[in-house]
């Protein structure tokens, strides 16, 4: 998160230890005193509010590389939908409660392990293309990926394929190196998936 003042070399959201307190503490915000803490124990309920001295402050060798208020999506070339990270806490492994909000306004939370998400940012978002498309009797996107070595890339889906994804060999996706390329396969599919896909030398075929 951008513009985030760091006291001691911590900051608002980092998971730490806390010297004479049992447990894992989340940053909460500075206190009008220099130099302390409000810090909440770092689990789904009873959080407990409390202060804290930086210098009583002790990082985590194996503290989670998301924040609170972190824009974040699921680690999946198929995933563009992001939720916004509440509070972080240790299930075994460390996990992180999402709160999403679908194009009809409806929200709801989801809990994560934090090895499956990646930080992303509104721009990211914004600039990725999902286009509805239809032809005929075929209702299908085309939707740029945000995340994984596909990102930037674009798949084509259809309500009538047995995949949902389009497909040129086999059951593996067929990722586009541009949008005029999906395009293609697009009108290749609509029209009976006539002759061979057509090919998309910059994107060689590799599932997700």
């Amino acid at each position: 998160m951008p513009g985030l003042v760091m006291w001691g070399g911590f900051r608002k959201g980092d998971i730490v230890a806390v010297q004479g307190r049992r447990g894992e503490w989340e940053l909460m915000s500075h206190t009008p005193a220099p130099g302390v803490w409000r810090i909440e124990a770092a689990r789904p309920k009873d959080r407990a509010p409390a202060e804290a001295r930086t210098v009583e402050l002790r990082a985590l060798a194996d503290a989670p590389q998301v924040r609170r208020g972190d824009l974040v999506v699921q680690n999946f070339p198929e995933q563009v939908l992001a939720g916004t990270v509440g509070h972080v806490y240790r299930l075994g492994r460390w996990v992180a409660e999402a709160a999403h909000t679908g194009a009809d306004g409806h929200t709801w939370g989801l809990v994560d392990d934090v090895e499956r998400l990646v930080v992303v940012t509104h721009e990211q978002l914004d600039a990725a293309v999902q286009l509805d498309v239809e032809a005929g009797a075929h209702r299908g996107r085309i939707i740029q990926a945000v995340v994984t070595r596909h990102a930037g890339k674009f798949r084509v889906t259809c309500r009538c394929s047995p995949t949902i994804d389009l497909c040129r060999a086999g059951r593996a996706t067929a990722w586009c190196s541009s949008v005029e390329a999906a395009w293609s396969l697009w009108d290749w599919h609509t029209t009976g998936e006539v002759g061979p896909a057509p090919a998309d030398f910059a994107s060689p075929e590799t599932t997700a």
